[in-house]
């Protein structure tokens, strides 16, 4: 199933900002029939989301349309409207089998999702309050969880591309994040089972590294110090350029995509029985299995030894 902007009912979870948001600018603006549905719990960000996209397209386009226009999904609906939102608590399980049925009443069941939904907060483990654990589940799992279980009852039989954005935390799980990558672990997880249970669909994951947006300018605020040593010096690239490497990768073909190199060559030390659909991936494996046997050991012995130094010497300061 070949990937293309064009001629498509796009369903974007997470899209009032982030990657979310800058693929709905990307299918807005490189594609003259394809329809795009962004979702997300806040009504006032998904408006200015869908004004921001259509404002600053019909500018360069130097037109003067610059009046209101109803992009919630609602009736009448404007046939000649290719924008929509839709507000939803995606990781509630009743709120999403409403979006399916009023997509149904609008036909526009999508022919692309990308669950774009997601976010962190990166503490300690003993940090964490309660509501923050419950948010990472659901917003890093069962937002994704409840739209493809809707999604492959509405599309048992017509060809559907479901693009699922999971992290590079999922292959390589370390201290500061035990919010958010189980969660996007139990993601990777989830498509390796959809790869083989849904036969109709092309089901593709996406691990990102660090790339500017509002999260990730929140997460450096509660990140620790140790969490920034293990990650090392790792420059965010500009939402946009990861938007593109995206696209890119899937019309190659790719089903397993990163946005870095090191996201690459850690998916290769991630040996086991899930099939791997990324780029060069033969070459993958071998760099996998020989830093698997030069590098990771003793890669591993050094982390523990900086983690254990480093909460010794927090446990001093807080007994000084």
């Amino acid at each position: 199933m070949k990937y293309t902007l064009e001629d498509q009912v796009v369903l974007i979870t997470g899209g009032s900002q982030g990657l979310g948001k800058e693929f709905a600018k990307k299918y807005y603006n490189e594609t003259e029939n394809t329809k795009i549905i962004v979702v997300s719990r806040s009504e006032a960000k998904l408006l200015d989301t869908c004004n921001e996209i259509r404002l600053a397209a019909h500018l360069r386009k130097e037109t003067s349309d610059e009046g209101q226009v109803q992009h919630k999904l609602a009736t009448p609906l404007d046939p000649v409207q290719r924008l929509f939102y839709f507000p939803c608590d995606l990781s509630c399980y009743e709120s999403v089998e409403n979006l399916f049925n009023v997509l149904r009443d609008f036909e526009l069941l999508p022919t692309q999702t990308l669950c774009c939904a997601g976010g962190s907060v990166p503490k300690l483990f003993r940090g964490l309050s309660g509501q923050e654990l419950n948010q990472g589940m659901d917003i890093n799992y069962k937002t994704t969880l409840n739209v493809a279980h809707q999604l492959a009852l509405a599309e048992q039989t017509r060809e559907h591309h479901l693009i699922i954005f999971s992290s590079v935390t999922a292959l390589y799980p370390f201290v500061g994040y035990s919010q958010y990558a189980p969660a996007k672990a139990a993601i990777k997880s989830l498509v390796a089972i959809l790869r083989q249970e849904l036969t109709n669909f092309r089901v593709s994951c996406v691990y990102p590294g660090n790339f500017e947006s509002e999260g990730f300018t929140l997460e450096q605020v509660t990140k620790p110090k140790i969490t920034k040593l293990i990650e090392g010096p790792s420059d965010a690239i500009p939402c946009k350029e990861a938007c593109d490497i995206v696209a890119t990768s899937l019309a190659r073909g790719q089903d397993d995509v990163f946005t870095d190199f090191v996201g690459w060559m850690i998916m290769g030390m991630d040996l086991g029985l899930t099939s791997k659909r990324s780029r060069f991936v033969a070459l993958q494996w071998i760099f996998g299995i020989l830093l698997n046997i030069v590098v990771v050991p003793f890669y591993l012995v050094g982390c523990s030894w900086y983690i254990r130094k480093w909460f010794r010497e927090s446990d001093s300061k807080k007994a000084t």
